[in-house]
């Protein structure tokens, strides 16, 4: 997948410090076509060229962390407080990659959603550009995440509190936001029942 000139500097905040209640375990973990959620999600932002890429961390951070290692371009960052909920987790993750990287756009993807691969975040990323600030994929009737963000959004996005991330704060935007049917982000795991529909 070549990058062409006048796609966006962007790099990813991937969100995977939940406590995994519903699931039972990490399922940070799970093991989906022989990888970890987790890694196959940092793996999806390399191939896309969405690079430095954020990982956040929090619960069972260092069974985490171990299934990230030797991927270059990665970061983990931990939040101490990620029982508060997504916004915490966001306001990290962004704080981080504004640190080391200056990207134009940031992609903001969570670890739990199986069927988002380079291909598709490469449709986000294409669709991106300087009349289209906000681009949001669209599933199940809705808008959320993966979803990429131009910098000039980061602020807000920090400020988000609670467990609100970004997904709840792109529906409350949607007079600014470009949709991109993914109908492969729809799956998302959080109980077993959503790990036994991996094919």
């Amino acid at each position: 997948m070549t990058l062409k000139k006048s796609d966006p500097r962007a790099g990813t905040v991937i969100l995977a410090a939940g406590g995994s209640t519903r699931f039972g375990s990490p399922k940070q973990l799970l093991v989906h076509k022989g990888e970890s959620l987790v890694r196959a999600a940092a793996k999806a932002a390399i191939a896309a060229h969405a690079s430095p890429v954020i990982v956040v961390l929090g619960a069972n951070r260092a069974q985490v962390a171990a299934e990230l290692t030797r991927l270059r371009g990665v970061r983990t960052v931990v939040n101490e407080h990620w029982s508060t909920g997504l916004a915490s987790s966001l306001a990290i993750g962004l704080r981080a990659l504004m640190e080391i990287s200056g990207c134009d756009a940031v992609l903001i993807m969570l670890a739990d959603q199986p069927g988002v691969d380079a291909a598709a975040l490469k449709k986000l990323i294409t669709a991106f550009g300087q009349d289209h600030r906000i681009v949001a994929s669209g599933y199940a009737g809705t808008v959320g995440v993966p979803a990429i963000f131009g910098c000039e959004h980061i602020k807000e996005l920090m400020r988000i509190t609670g467990d609100k991330g970004a997904g709840q704060w792109l529906r409350d935007h949607l007079d600014q936001v470009t949709t991109v049917p993914l109908p492969e982000a729809e799956l998302d795991i959080d109980t077993t029942h959503d790990a036994d529909q991996l094919g």
